[in-house]
């Protein structure tokens, strides 16, 4: 009640934008939400492959290449906070996942970051390579309500919710593009299908910059095989550790 409260005073009192409010997305980063997509009950894509002895499924993949990605930023950077949506096989909601990244409270005056990490299949196995999502820029998120921390109301109440989700917008744009070039200059033999925008749960429930990583297709023999690979696995955590490093 008391946190309901707080945060109706806060949108009443500062509905509009202050002038020169600073850019909340825009504070140092300090928190990392790292998102390995599917588990438990839910596998992600599936797809059989000799060389791989059976069937492969999406949600070990993506949570190897997560739990590759929390050890290097805790060793490169022991200043974030680092947040694992899951870290062993079990079934969480997409509710669920958004609630662990958006009721963390953050340091005052650093900003946060939301890294889903998934892996692609297609009905031909011709379809290959990465891809970066983002939210769709007319979709409009709220960022400060009732289940806003109380540590994190200070980031945002000198704006206005159209004022946060233009910031948060823009913000989404920079770091997409951030994560496509980072693994553009990295993987050079895979296909880079560019930044895309789509009206997707994590994305806009999270209700911070979110990317979410489509790193292959299972359903494509040269991908698959990459994936199957620790070596690439831990290729692929370097390099979303580069890009989150390029988004400090």
């Amino acid at each position: 009640m008391k946190r309901l409260i707080i945060a109706i005073l806060v949108m009443v009192v500062c509905g509009l934008n202050v002038f020169g409010a600073e850019d909340p997305f825009s504070y140092p980063l300090g928190t990392v939400i790292i998102d390995a997509g599917h588990g438990g009950h839910d596998p992600g894509a599936t797809n059989a492959w000799s060389f791989a002895g059976g069937t492969i499924y999406e949600k070990e993949f993506t949570l190897d290449i997560a739990k590759r990605l929390h050890a290097l930023l805790a060793v490169s950077h022991p200043h974030l906070q680092l947040v694992m949506t899951r870290s062993d096989d079990v079934f969480l909601s997409l509710e669920e996942r958004c609630s662990i990244a958006y009721q963390t409270p953050l340091q005052p005056h650093t900003s946060a970051l939301f890294v889903s990490i998934h892996v692609n299949s297609a009905m031909t196995d011709e379809a290959s390579g990465f891809e970066i999502l983002t939210k769709t820029q007319d979709k409009r998120v709220t960022l400060l309500d009732a289940f806003t921390p109380i540590e994190n109301i200070p980031l945002y109440a000198a704006h206005s919710q159209l004022s946060l989700n233009r910031l948060l917008n823009q913000r989404n744009l920079v770091v997409a593009t951030i994560f496509e070039e980072a693994m553009d200059g990295s993987l050079v033999t895979s296909r880079n299908r560019g930044v895309k925008e789509r009206d997707l749960w994590v994305l806009n429930g999270s209700r911070m910059p979110a990317v979410l990583v489509e790193v292959g297709f299972l359903s494509n023999e040269g991908d698959a095989r990459n994936l199957v690979s620790p070596q690439w696995r831990q290729r692929m955590a370097q390099i979303l550790a580069q890009a989150i490093e390029q988004c400090m």
